[in-house]
């Protein structure tokens, strides 16, 4: 068949996967179709066949999209099977951090078990205040600084701001739980404490938010677009009228066989655990909501 073999030649330079193989035998067909309607218009078999090749237009534009998405799901199921390894910074930053959490649950956990003078307890409880903290800033600072399989790392001025905003929230939280110590200081001492660290602390943390770039790798950002459009899909199912129509008839015969099922296994059978029914009815319930709104399109 001429048109079989011309769009083989179109599509000879890309890699015959399942989208292009379908892409080819959908455009065959067109092609074919159109010469025959050009043939019974008068046209003879040569003519028809350039006149509809050159209507065709570029298709290989659409290939290229394709081949494209094939590329970037194959690209993304590769980054989602491989680990990017942890850097040897990394590691010792996250080791320093976990021993200032050890030192620091020690230093608690001996002062609040030894029967020191409540002066001595307040300054340890004090030092325990600050070595948390610290620790969880340093936590925040390499770990954003750490690439991940889905993210690239965040800079290193970026990341040591949120590792100070974290320990800055950190540390007026500790502070404040050591000032409202029983028999220490009141609770309005506790809750300035609070604020001096929190406010500002919020406020860079806003800026850092608003200002913060992109840092998903294409992959991901692809597999989110992605979901997106299934939500969107999803949510325009949720207010498709016929389909609404459907899921309430349906819903409403659930509940009342669900309720007869319940009065007769209560009241007639005496059975105890006959409300277990109602709890089977929302299992049907979410699954009407899956089957009914989840169709991409009714067949």
């Amino acid at each position: 068949m001429k048109e079989k073999v011309y769009v083989d030649r179109l599509f000879a330079d890309y890699e015959d996967s399942n989208e292009i193989v379908d892409f080819k035998e959908e455009i065959t067909a067109n092609l074919t179709a159109h010469v025959r309607n050009l043939t019974a218009k008068g046209l003879n078999e040569e003519e028809a066949f350039e006149k509809a090749t050159a209507e065709l237009g570029d298709i290989t534009a659409i290939a290229d999209e394709i081949g494209k998405k094939k590329r970037n799901e194959a690209i993304g199921q590769m980054y989602m099977n491989a680990r990017v390894p942890v850097t040897k910074r990394t590691a010792a930053g996250m080791t320093a951090a976990s021993a200032l959490v050890l030192i620091a649950a020690g230093i608690t956990l001996i002062t609040f078990l030894s029967s020191v003078s409540p002066a001595s307890a307040v300054v340890l409880y004090v030092i325990s205040a600050v070595l948390l903290p610290l620790a969880g800033g340093l936590y925040t600072y390499f770990g954003l600084t750490q690439e991940t399989t889905a993210h690239y790392a965040v800079k290193h001025k970026r990341a040591l701001a949120y590792g100070i905003v974290s320990f800055a929230v950190l540390l007026g939280a500790a502070l404040a739980a050591v000032a409202f110590f029983p028999g220490k200081q009141s609770l309005i001492v506790a809750g300035c404490i609070i604020a001096a660290f929190f406010i500002p602390s919020i406020c860079v943390l806003i800026f850092l938010l608003i200002t913060e770039p992109k840092r998903q790798k294409p992959w991901l950002k692809a597999m989110v677009e992605r979901e997106v459009g299934n939500s969107m899909m999803f949510a325009n199912n949720m207010v498709d009228p016929a389909k609404a129509a459907r899921f309430g008839v349906l819903s409403g015969g659930v509940c009342l066989l669900s309720v007869a099922v319940f009065l007769t296994l209560h009241f007639a059978l005496s059975i105890p655990h006959a409300w277990l029914v109602f709890l089977f009815m929302l299992a049907i319930q979410s699954f009407m909501t899956s089957m009914i709104f989840g169709k991409k399109k009714d067949k």
